[in-house]
């Protein structure tokens, strides 16, 4: 295994698995859980947020309901967030961005379940220019994103285009192909297909197969 510098060297994160991956041990969401909730505890980051449509229950961190809510935690020395919006997704995305771009620090978000409000400015703005630090205008634009979602080829080009990770969560079937042949990752394709199983996760880079990763540890499910 490599030293998974993928885990740390900031650039977006586009996480897919397969069909019933989500809600077992080891599933594309919690695969972000773990992740985003490493990013802070180990230092990496200073500050994540899980946007959390469905409302999972095992997703840590302080759970939010709103705006006031978050600002109200994070004056409190909260710094690792499940916010869970209440009506409207795509709109309340939008506001979150909006309100991280204003904190200092380097930031993690989890968008999951992004197909649900990918017309969000800030989702697109998220992965074109915050967390580019080529593009960054201060330092508070540093928010890297990992962007969770079913059917990846649901999402626009552009916004795919803007995550150079990409991580299939197993078993590999026919999404896990459909999922390849859509970004043009065949070979890579064909390494995930004779390394994965149940919940293992697989790296690609730039479109090369990086390694694959046993399932996260059982308590983030």
């Amino acid at each position: 295994m490599s030293d998974r510098y993928y885990l740390t060297d900031g650039s977006h994160v586009l996480i897919s698995g397969a069909t019933g991956a989500g809600d077992e041990f080891g599933g594309k969401s919690v695969l972000a859980n773990w992740w985003f909730a490493q990013s802070v505890g180990q230092g990496w980051h200073d500050l994540g947020l899980f946007y959390n449509p469905k409302g999972l229950n095992y997703v840590r961190g302080r759970t939010v309901h709103t705006l006031k809510g978050l600002a109200q935690s994070y004056r409190a020395g909260n710094r690792l967030f499940d916010y869970r919006p209440r009506s409207d997704v795509e709109a309340e995305h939008e506001a979150v961005i909006e309100t991280l771009e204003q904190l200092p620090g380097r930031k993690i978000v989890v968008h999951d379940e992004a197909q649900s409000y990918q017309g969000s400015s800030k989702l697109n703005r998220a992965l074109a220019q915050l967390g580019n630090m080529a593009n960054a205008s201060t330092p508070t634009d540093d928010i890297r994103s990992l962007v969770v979602t079913q059917r990846p080829w649901n999402l626009s080009e552009e916004l795919r285009a803007n995550m150079p990770l990409k991580v299939w969560v197993g078993p590999y079937g026919n999404e896990a192909e459909h999922f390849f042949n859509a970004e043009r990752m065949a070979a890579a394709g064909e390494q995930v297909r004779a390394n994965t199983g149940a919940y293992r996760w697989s790296v690609t880079d730039a479109g090369e197969f990086v390694e694959t990763n046993p399932p996260v540890p059982e308590e983030f499910a």
